[in-house]
C-alpha cells in the first residue's frame, strides 16, 4: 500500500470515537475487524479441550502426590482420587448436557432456584485456552455468543414488546439504524442508543426489562451477556464492520428478525416488517 494512503487511513482511524472494547485497536483492518462469524464448534471445542485437559492435569498431580497423602493416612490417596474424579465427571455431565441443549434445540441443563449453571464461569479460561491456540478473540466471541443464543432460544418465554428492550451501538449505519428504529416503533419495543456498555448498563438497571436484544460488536456483547445472563435472558446480534470497527456497521437482518421472534408472539407482524431489500 502506498505510504500515502496508509497516512491517510491512520487519519480517519485516529477521528473515530471508539467503544470501550476497541480502546487499544491500533486500526489494522483485518478479516475478523471486519467479520468475525464462527460457528458453535469452536467455543465448544476449546471447552471440550479444556475438560480433557484438567483431567490428565488432575491425574498428574495425583499420581505425583498420591504416595506423600498416603504417608499421612493409607485412604487418603483414594478418597482424594474420588472427589477430584467426581469434580471432573460432573464437569463433563455438565459439558454433555450443554452439547444435548445445542443439538436438540431443547433445555437439557439443570437448574437450581431458577438459575442455571451458567456458561459465564468458564469464558476467562476459554479465552486464555483459545489465546494459547490462536483463536482470535473476536471469533470465540463470536461463537460464545451464538452458543449462547441457542441456549436462550430453548427455554425462553414469550414477553410482551414494551418488557423487551432493544440496545443498539451509535457505530450503525444511519439506514440501518434508522429502519430497526422504524421496526421497534411499530412493534411498540423499547430501543436505546448507547455509546458503550457502561451507558447500555445503566439503561437496563433504570429500565429493567424481561428480555433484551443487544447489537454491538463481539467483545461488548461477551461483557454485557456476563453481566446479564444470570438475570434478564439476552439475545446478542453481533455487528459486522465493512470498515473496521466502529463505523458504519451493519447487521444481518435475518438474525434480527429471528430474535424478536424469540421474544415476541407477532409473528406475522414481525416478518412483514422485517423484511429486508437491498
Amino acid at each position: 500500500m502506498p505510504q500515502n494512503q496508509k497516512t491517510n487511513l491512520s487519519v480517519k482511524v485516529s477521528d473515530r470515537k471508539l467503544g470501550g472494547e476497541w480502546e487499544n485497536w491500533q486500526g489494522d483492518i483485518d478479516y475478523t475487524a471486519m467479520d468475525s462469524s464462527s460457528g458453535k464448534r469452536i467455543f465448544m471445542g476449546v471447552l471440550l479441550l479444556i475438560w480433557i485437559s484438567w483431567g490428565g492435569i488432575a491425574s498428574l498431580i495425583w499420581y505425583l502426590i498420591s504416595p506423600r497423602l498416603a504417608q499421612f493416612y493409607p485412604a487418603l490417596p483414594l478418597i482424594t482420587a474420588i472427589i477430584t474424579g467426581s469434580i471432573w465427571i460432573g464437569l463433563g455431565l455438565w459439558f454433555g448436557l450443554l452439547a444435548l441443549s445445542l443439538i436438540t434445540r431443547r433445555d437439557f441443563l439443570i437448574h437450581f432456584r431458577g438459575r442455571t449453571f451458567s456458561l459465564t464461569f468458564i469464558i476467562p479460561i476459554a479465552f486464555r485456552t483459545g489465546s494459547r491456540l490462536g483463536i482470535s478473540r473476536d471469533r470465540l466471541s463470536n461463537s460464545f455468543v451464538n452458543v449462547s443464543n441457542l441456549l436462550i432460544r430453548t427455554r425462553v418465554r414469550k414477553v410482551l414488546p414494551e418488557q423487551l428492550m432493544i440496545i443498539l451501538p451509535r457505530c450503525l449505519h444511519k439506514n440501518v439504524l434508522g429502519r430497526i428504529q422504524s421496526i421497534s416503533k411499530s412493534l411498540c419495543i423499547p430501543t436505546y442508543i448507547v455509546s458503550g456498555g457502561s451507558k447500555a448498563r445503566q439503561v437496563i438497571i433504570e429500565n429493567r426489562p424481561k428480555a433484551l436484544i443487544g447489537v454491538a460488536c463481539e467483545r461488548d456483547l461477551l461483557s454485557g451477556i456476563q453481566d446479564v445472563l444470570n438475570k434478564i435472558p439476552v439475545i446478542g446480534i453481533p455487528n459486522i464492520r465493512p470498515e473496521g470497527p466502529c463505523k458504519n456497521t451493519e447487521i444481518n437482518w435475518i438474525d434480527f428478525e429471528n430474535a424478536l421472534l424469540t421474544f415476541l408472539d407477532q409473528d406475522a407482524k414481525i416478518k412483514e416488517l422485517c423484511v429486508f431489500r437491498s
